[in-house]
């Protein structure tokens, strides 16, 4: 069975390390068929460490939603609109369904052929020699695209009467049958989650697969497993930090490359260790990593430095979305989004952009309000853009600045610096 290994949305380095660094680990250990996959578009900070460390990067995948492709019976034959009456019987026979598709010959479908029908043939002695394409076929009510969501499907699949569903693919041409006994079945994959726990921040299609592990540093909001899941978390200043000590743990020693990997996550998410996330457990790690590697964390940090900000490379839309987490709390829904920008000027320019932006999200995504905290790494500092919710706002121990932005000195961490007073501004 596929296991998918997967950060959250809009991801970040340490999700699309973590998940590559331990996707490596599950398959060194004995777990198959195990994919590393980025929930969305790859951050260039991210591809520059899959370049710099000669890797292919992670596959972007929009969803884990099951499709009906996914459990379309491929081993049942296909009933060609050219072969006789005669030798379709016996590929009928020998498949021992109740009824098969029949292709045209352009490669459509062309209808059911069912034992029903031969029989009304034998019956009124016609010309079993006779192509399948010039015999009465019937037709089910519902004719299935590949790439539909199981779950849009479900309900008119298993109210209507037939057992077998001819599966065209986006051009229409026939390529298979989905019987409604595979709705029974268990999905065909599964996922492994890191740097997060919570649905809403997970990729989407997630709710309808098994999670059957969490790796994360964050607060625990995941929802209930039907069954035990392997669940490993710390408060780390990394989701990589965590995955280099299950490396160690297992007496498994990373490639001079994963160490790389884990060693940028490790330095993305804890700003070279000034962000107040850090722990020595961090250090620990990074130091270890650093002797396999043979490149030094500050090394990597000035490599991720030096790719182009999101501010002056992306529009206001994408730049919010780069690196944005969606919670709800209290009764309200709301997202916090963090740009790292060392040239706080390129942020004031961009600010009025930015604040169109997020008061046009909240809107269309219903949010009460959303937050983007721009953060300096060198200077040790961060501000803030606000949208929505004046009674979260004014509840906020910031002060506005002469730029028009919130400022906030001495906040490195969206996790555990700003979403805490959040959350008690809910309060």
């Amino acid at each position: 069975m596929k296991t998918f290994v997967c950060g959250h949305r809009n991801p970040d380095v340490d999700s699309v390390m973590s998940a590559y660094a331990l996707a490596d680990l599950r398959r060194r250990t004995g777990t198959p068929d195990v994919e590393a996959v980025c929930a969305g578009l790859l951050p260039e900070k991210a591809r520059w460490v899959f370049e710099h460390f000669n890797l292919k990067p992670l596959r972007a995948k929009r969803d884990v939603y099951v499709r009906v492709k996914d459990l379309m019976d491929t081993t049942l034959p296909l009933i060609e609109a050219g072969q006789s009456l005669v030798d379709a019987l016996k590929v009928l026979e020998a498949s021992g369904e109740s009824s098969l598709p029949v292709r045209a010959r352009d490669g459509s479908f062309a209808g059911m052929l069912s034992p029903a029908k031969l029989l009304s043939l034998f019956i009124a002695k016609s010309d079993l020699s006779l192509p399948v394409g010039e015999a009465p076929l019937h037709h089910c009510a519902q004719v299935l695209v590949d790439v539909d969501r199981i779950h849009d499907i479900r309900k008119p699949v298993l109210k209507n009467p037939h057992n077998h569903f001819p599966v065209v693919d986006e051009k229409g041409r026939l390529v298979g049958t989905l019987l409604k006994r595979a709705f029974a079945e268990e999905p065909p994959f599964r996922i492994i989650l890191v740097d997060h726990n919570e649905t809403e921040q997970g990729i989407p299609g997630l709710e309808e697969i098994p999670v059957v592990e969490v790796v994360d540093h964050h607060r625990m909001a995941f929802s209930a497993t039907r069954d035990p899941i392997k669940y490993t978390a710390d408060a780390v200043g990394s989701t990589c930090t965590l995955v280099a000590k299950m490396f160690r743990g297992m007496g498994e020693r990373p490639t001079r490359e994963i160490a790389g990997v884990l060693i940028a996550g490790i330095v993305a998410d804890t700003l070279l260790f000034q962000s107040p996330t850090t722990t020595e457990t961090d250090r620990t790690m990074c130091d270890w990593l650093e002797r396999i590697c043979g490149e030094t964390a500050a090394a990597i940090f000035e490599g991720l430095a030096s790719v182009a900000s999101p501010l002056a490379s992306m529009s206001a839309e994408a730049a919010l979305a780069s690196d944005a987490k969606t919670y709800s709390e209290s009764g309200m829904k709301f997202v916090l989004a963090q740009i790292e920008e060392s040239n706080l000027a390129i942020f004031h320019r961009h600010a009025k952009a930015l604040s169109a932006a997020m008061a046009a999200r909240v809107k269309s995504e219903g949010l009460d309000f959303m937050a983007l905290m721009v953060t300096d790494p060198v200077r040790g500092n961060s501000e803030l853009l606000f949208s929505g919710a004046d009674s979260v706002r004014r509840a906020l121990p910031y002060r506005l600045g002469e730029n028009g932005t919130w400022l906030l000195p001495g906040v490195l961490s969206r996790k555990k610096q700003l979403l805490p007073e959040i959350l008690a501004a809910l309060a």
